[in-house]
C-alpha cells in the first residue's frame, strides 16, 4: 500500500491505495441511467487501487474530423454530454485542489465517460504506507 501525499505541503488528499501492475481496458459507457436508474459512470480503476498513466492526459484535445467515425464517448469529442445530464468531465485540465491551493488533480465523472481521480505527476508523490 502506498500514500499519496502533495508534493506543495505533504498533505495527504487520498485513503492509501494500492498500486496496480496496469490501467484496464475502459468497459465503455452510453450514458444512460444504469440498473439503479442512476448516471454514474463505471470507475476504470477499482476502489483503492492507482496505476501510472504512461500517456499524458487532459487538455487540450483534438476533436475527431467530420468524415470519421465517431461513437461519442470520449473526452474532448463533439458530443460531451446533454439534457441526460453531466459532471465533471476532464476537458478544462486540473479541477481538484488540495487544502494548500496546488493543483493536484483532474477529476472525470461525466455521464457518456469513465469515473477516474488523474493526480498530476509532479504534484503528488507516493510514499510506503
Amino acid at each position: 500500500m502506498d500514500v499519496l501525499l502533495c508534493a506543495a505541503c505533504g498533505h495527504r488528499p487520498a485513503e492509501p491505495v494500492r498500486r496496480l501492475d496496469e490501467i484496464p481496458g475502459f468497459p465503455g459507457r452510453d450514458g444512460l441511467p444504469g440498473p439503479d436508474g442512476l448516471r454514474r459512470p463505471p470507475a476504470r480503476l477499482p476502489r483503492g487501487g492507482y496505476a501510472v498513466d504512461p500517456l499524458p492526459y487532459g487538455a487540450p484535445f483534438v476533436p475527431v474530423p467530420d468524415d470519421e467515425e465517431y461513437d461519442g464517448v470520449v473526452p474532448g469529442g463533439k458530443w460531451m454530454s446533454d439534457e441526460r445530464g453531466c459532471g465533471p468531465d476532464g476537458e478544462h485540465g486540473v479541477n481538484r485542489l488540495c487544502s494548500c491551493g496546488a493543483e493536484v488533480a483532474i477529476v472525470a465523472a461525466d455521464c457518456t465517460s469513465e469515473y477516474s481521480t488523474r493526480f498530476v505527476p509532479d504534484a503528488v508523490r507516493a510514499v510506503p504506507a
